[in-house]
């Protein structure tokens, strides 16, 4: 029997709703996504936000970074038009608006604390909605994820492998439960290694089926998508997605 892999949606349907809104996040949700992904920064008024550059310019009509912004900025700012009229008005959401809707469905979460410092935030609002069991942080920073297993040891947490290697696997196993690698860099070996010290494998940067379906024979255990409606229908049909 082919074993399932899960498709994380990457900051939502970001292919087809602008990302880390909630029309990406829903229709992650309606395409059959297992995760979905999003990024959190910080306002200046202490507002968790899901966004996932330091800076408002490229997603949003306004500037600066949101780090230095209140949150009724951030809140009154176009989040959608830069992806097509259609979304014109759409805001910024709250971490806790996504919380909200993601609670009351099925699929579990990837967050990305984007910031040292948030992350006790951000597990106490995860811990708060009940989805422990179903979420997952990761972080560029391996200090952030050592602090999360501080927190709570059963929350699972991911640490992104810009260069893997037998020793950045190694070493992860310290603060993770899964290591992502990029589809263009990911080799079988890494999978094995991985497998081998415990840990799972996520691999993002996914372009299509084809892609997807290379990935997998080599061991990939989850997937980070833009299309996740298109990933799940083609695992699916090869028996490879519940």
């Amino acid at each position: 029997m082919p074993r399932k892999v899960l498709v994380v949606a990457h900051r939502g349907a970001s292919a087809v709703a602008p990302e880390n809104t909630m029309p990406a996040f829903e229709e992650a949700v309606r395409a059959g996504a297992d995760f979905v992904e999003t990024d959190v920064h910080r306002t200046r008024d202490g507002a968790l936000v899901c966004i996932h550059d330091a800076t408002l310019n490229r997603t949003t009509n306004g500037d600066g970074y949101v780090s230095e912004k209140t949150v009724d900025y951030v809140r009154s700012l176009d989040a959608g038009s830069w992806f097509s009229g259609r979304y014109a008005g759409v805001q910024v959401p709250l971490f806790e608006e996504f919380l909200d809707y993601i609670a009351s469905t099925s699929a579990g979460v990837f967050v990305e604390v984007k910031v040292p410092g948030i992350e006790e935030e951000v597990v106490g609002r995860i811990l708060q909605w009940g989805l422990e069991e179903r979420a997952v942080v990761l972080s560029g920073y391996w200090s952030v994820l050592r602090r999360v297993k501080e927190l709570d040891p059963g929350i699972a947490t991911l640490a992104d492998l810009p260069s893997p290697s037998p020793q950045s696997i190694s070493s992860a196993v310290k603060v993770a439960n899964i290591v992502s690698i990029h589809a263009a860099l990911f080799e079988e070996e890494h999978a094995l290694q991985a497998h081998r010290r415990g840990l799972l494998v996520n691999v993002w940067g996914v372009n299509g089926c084809e892609d997807a379906l290379r990935v997998v024979e080599l061991g990939a255990d989850f997937v980070t998508v833009d299309n996740p409606g298109a990933i799940v229908e083609c695992l699916r049909a090869r028996g490879l997605h519940a």
